[in-house]
């Protein structure tokens, strides 16, 4: 909504900016899911950009963790599922060079766990893209934050100062 006026520093719309990012492939399911939900929350659905200057590398992994137990069976009754994201963006052809921009993102969703295997399975399921959701909504963010204000470049070194005349 607000990145379609706001312009960044480069004299780019920051939805421009945004679109110039692609996303590299994400081993999983889930990390399929959430890529796509990225490439469509970065281009507005135009379709992951080829050739792009930037590159975006990510890495995701879940967990759970039982947060109720039932003192008479010892069975959970709730479950939290944590994803977590590492990524780095890179620019285009300097994928061994320090990355521009890198962070951590994580998102959880909880799940009341039945004594039915399939319903487990579906509801830890859709926790997951639940919390991927969260996931793509701080890069998102974060990337978003990074095209507005970019870090300034380095200070070139100093010139040695010169030495007063008839020295």
């Amino acid at each position: 909504m607000y990145a379609e006026k706001t312009v960044t520093p480069a004299g780019q719309p920051l939805v421009e900016m945004m679109r110039q990012v692609e996303i590299v492939k994400i081993e999983g399911k889930l990390g399929n899911d959430l890529r796509n939900d990225l490439i469509f929350e970065l281009t507005g659905g135009a379709g992951n950009p080829v050739g792009a200057p930037y590159k975006m590398f990510i890495t995701v992994v879940t967990n759970s963790a039982s947060s109720i137990v039932d003192t008479t069976s010892g069975l959970p009754q709730n479950r939290i599922i944590h994803v977590t994201a590492n990524w780095r963006v890179v620019r285009a052809g300097e994928e061994t060079k320090p990355p521009v921009l890198q962070g951590k993102s994580s998102g959880s969703a909880s799940i009341d766990v039945s004594e039915q295997r399939f319903a487990n399975w579906r509801a830890t399921r859709d926790a997951e893209s639940r919390a991927a959701r969260m996931v793509v909504e701080q890069i998102r963010a974060q990337l978003a934050a990074y095209f507005i204000n970019p870090p300034a470049p380095p200070a070139a070194p100093a010139a040695p100062a010169a030495k007063p005349p008839g020295t």
